[in-house]
């Protein structure tokens, strides 16, 4: 089993549109071609990548991946569809892709933190370098420090992933955080920052690793729910 996540940079003004396609009118051609769950389906609001579609599914194979986009790719019905909802020109201008596989930390996490049911309204996409040689060592932070402790400032960890292929930061890690909203986040991450453990992890860090951080300085995007509702995360 593996994660895809999908990140689509749409043509100016051509967001919304984006949205309906994917939320909407390719829903009957997910299924027809045995695509994966799609777990979650956002816009970013804030950060470096500004009018873009996040969506992230849920693969058991390799195989049933290229199976269900070669089956989409040779659908009639698909490419007429897309060809009238492009318009006058292609809606997406380019797309990121990225294969991840789920961190052993968040495999040692309560149950009840797979995938809440109810993780706000705003989601922190956040990707990490991790030095190479070290992973095990981030895991373990990460299962034992980090992840309780934003769970106690208020995030509900969505998911956490190493970066298998694509995009920046290999090896590194994927987070998803949900939280309540802005403003909330903010007062969190600010709370996590002063936390005894949090201060006293990365001071350890730094006297094993020579001042660094096991798990690095990263970029950070913040993304809402699209009108669309998504499939269930179980």
């Amino acid at each position: 089993m593996f994660y895809e996540l999908r990140i689509y940079t749409p043509a100016a003004g051509r967001l919304d549109d984006l949205v309906t396609r994917i939320g909407w009118d390719m829903v009957p051609f997910f299924e027809r071609h045995g695509f994966a769950p799609r777990l979650g389906q956002w816009t970013v609001v804030a950060g470096e990548t500004m009018a873009a579609f996040v969506w992230l599914l849920r693969w058991p194979s390799m195989d049933q991946r290229a199976a269900a986009f070669a089956g989409l790719g040779g659908d009639a019905e698909w490419q007429t569809l897309r060809v009238r909802t492009n318009g006058t020109g292609e809606m997406v201008k380019r797309y990121d892709i990225r294969f991840l596989a789920p961190a052993k930390a968040w495999l040692r996490q309560p149950e009840e933190r797979h995938w809440p049911a109810s993780h706000g309204r705003l989601v922190d996409l956040r990707v990490h370098p991790i030095a190479v040689g070290r992973t095990g060592a981030a895991d373990t932070v990460l299962a034992e420090v980090d992840l309780p402790a934003l769970a106690a400032c208020g995030a509900s960890p969505i998911g956490v992933f190493d970066n298998i292929a694509g995009g920046p930061a290999t090896p590194g890690v994927t987070m998803l955080l949900g939280w309540p909203g802005y403003d909330e986040r903010q007062q969190g991450l600010a709370q996590y920052a002063r936390r005894a453990d949090v201060v006293a992890a990365r001071r350890s860090e730094c006297e094993r690793w020579a001042g660094e951080h096991v798990v690095g300085d990263g970029s950070s995007v913040l993304l809402e729910p699209t009108r669309f509702a998504s499939p269930s995360h179980s």
